[in-house]
């Protein structure tokens, strides 16, 4: 806590100039437009994002198709966050690992697989806003003692989106990608609240 982004950090959460205009519009902006950086969530929350019907909708349906392929587009995912070694240094497993290890890591499969199942979790609760915030604040919890950074779970969604893309196959159109950055922004939020309490 009270660290500050690293620049390859504020460079994959889109802060720099020459990506800033897309990222704000799907994963770094409030309800107002108004640009959101990791640091401005390290206090208390503003209001909650949105999480429109019709991108629930559009989550459920498109997990049915992610759900079959659920280990590999988990993987994909990861080995794009172990991209940055500021990350990869969060985790004591894999910290020292290559990219051929690490794909053939068994305690990789092992979290992909905890992580995928906490993302089905969500999915299963979309209709019970409770339950979900409950299960969000909980992982938020267990982050905060694992000592992962707040602003390292900005980096899930667009990571996630990555993953699942090749996975929907004609499927993805951009009402897909929408409705799984708008849970993601939920998903981080309200694991945040409770990692900056």
């Amino acid at each position: 806590m009270g660290q500050t982004c690293s620049t390859s950090v504020k460079k994959k959460l889109g802060l720099t100039e020459s990506v800033k205009e897309k990222n704000k519009r799907i994963y770094l902006c409030n309800e107002e437009g108004e640009e959101m950086s990791s640091s401005s969530m390290r206090g208390l929350p503003m209001s909650r994002p949105d999480l429109p019907a019709q991108s629930r909708e559009i989550v459920v349906q498109s997990w049915e198709i992610i759900k079959r392929d659920i280990e590999r587009v988990g993987v994909v995912m990861f080995m794009g966050l172990l991209e940055d070694p500021e990350i990869r240094g969060t985790f004591m497993t894999f910290r020292d690992k290559t990219v051929e290890e690490l794909k053939a890591s068994t305690a990789l499969r092992s979290h992909v697989l905890r992580v995928m199942g906490a993302v089905e979790k969500v999915v299963a609760r979309l209709d019970n806003k409770e339950k979900m915030v409950a299960l969000l604040h909980d992982l938020g919890q267990r982050h905060m003692s694992y000592n992962a950074r707040p602003e390292f779970l900005d980096l899930v969604g667009p990571q996630f989106n990555n993953a699942i893309q090749p996975a929907l196959g004609d499927k993805w159109t951009p009402e897909v990608e929408q409705a799984w950055a708008d849970l993601f922004r939920y998903i981080t939020h309200v694991m945040k609240e409770t990692m900056v309490m």
